[in-house]
């Protein structure tokens, strides 16, 4: 008959018994150590807050029912295309942008205006200080909200926002207020706009619907495919006196102009000599403006001049614009060269029509 009575654990098999407990833990943990790590899945990276669709919406996220907007397909594939509110909300967030590297824009220039082709409204000129952008707007019965941002590791992320509001006004009320969460969290985004001075206000509105870009004192923008640099800083005083009033603009003052400026410049190629501009009214009296383009080196130059009143000084402007594999170089190709000269040309007369609309800008604000 087997004993049920308990047998004492005494002193010395209680230390035996710790002894083995701790032999088997060391092994335990050794073996542990020594066995390779377990692959672990990559932890996917956290949306950023104006991505994270659930979250602002209050709804899940469900597939779009509507054809992708053809005007996005610049920017590349999205990482996130989501819908919700019987499609009434849209949200298309890109985590790095694909952009050409192009060397008159920077690559935030280049997506914010493809971002701006999807509004009618007012899009400020892009400016090179800023590492964010922020852009809201209302079109054709629904409202849009986008952001710009550039991320640790130097790409472009940007996330846009669509809203159609319901046509019931509690449903409506309800979305009002998951879509002001979506305008702040884009906001936060917004970067201050310097204010320009008057001749960048003039600017801005001749390059109007251009890509463009404010770096600093040089401003930049793509005009038929070329790429325009305009300066206002270090190009010197008129030699001579000019005119305000085109009343008194005289041939022989303009004369007298060019001749000092092929001093001032000896290996210039004048495409275009000292020239009084007419007004943007023919007809009307208005106010001097003058311009010059010329070809130096592997580049083409024009200047616009605008005397103002007695005491205001004179306003300058310089457009600067390379030519493409260096076409005002010499070459031995007869046929090479002409279609060189013909690409001079028709750069030149590019930069004076910019010039001629910028002048004009001026004179609706000025004169």
């Amino acid at each position: 008959m087997i004993s049920t009575q308990s047998v004492p654990v005494t002193r010395p098999h209680a230390a035996a018994l710790l002894a083995v407990l701790c032999g088997a833990l060391l092994a335990a943990a050794f073996d542990a150590q020594a066995a390779p790590p377990r692959h672990r899945a990559a932890a996917r990276p956290a949306l950023p807050a104006l991505a994270d669709f659930n979250a602002l919406s209050g709804a899940q996220a469900q597939a779009c029912g509507a054809p992708f907007d053809a005007r996005l397909a610049a920017l590349g594939q999205p990482g996130l295309r989501q819908c919700a509110w019987s499609g009434h909300v849209e949200m298309v967030y890109w985590p790095a942008l694909t952009l050409p590297a192009r060397a008159c824009l920077p690559p935030g220039a280049i997506a914010w205006e493809r971002l701006a082709a999807t509004t009618r409204s007012r899009v400020p000129a892009w400016n090179a200080a800023w590492s964010s952008q922020a852009l809201f707007s209302e079109d054709a019965g629904f409202q849009q909200a986008f952001a710009l941002w550039r991320t640790a590791d130097g790409a472009w992320s940007a996330a846009l926002w669509r809203w159609q509001p319901s046509d019931k006004a509690a449903t409506r009320a309800w979305q009002e207020k998951h879509w002001n969460a979506v305008l702040a969290t884009a906001g936060v985004h917004t970067a201050a706009t310097p204010a320009p001075s008057v001749l960048q206000q003039a600017w801005l509105g001749a390059t109007e619907g251009k890509p463009r870009v404010i770096d600093g004192e040089t401003w930049r923008w793509v005009a038929q495919d070329a790429c325009l640099s305009l300066q206002t800083t270090g190009l010197g005083q008129a030699a001579l006196h000019l005119p305000w009033s085109r009343d008194d603009a005289r041939l022989e003052q303009r004369s007298a102009m060019q001749v000092q400026l092929a001093r001032r410049i000896p290996d210039a190629d004048w495409l275009v000599p000292f020239t009084l501009i007419d007004p943007a009214t023919p007809g009307t009296r208005s106010s001097a403006k003058f311009i010059a383009v010329w070809r130096q080196g592997a580049a083409v130059d024009g200047q616009l001049w605008m005397p103002q009143r007695e005491g205001g000084g004179m306003v300058r402007a310089r457009v600067t614009s390379a030519l493409a594999g260096g076409a005002g170089a010499d070459t031995r190709s007869d046929a090479r060269t002409e279609s060189r000269s013909d690409n001079v040309r028709r750069r030149a007369d590019l930069l004076e029509r910019e010039l001629t609309t910028l002048a004009h800008a001026w004179e609706a604000r000025h004169d």
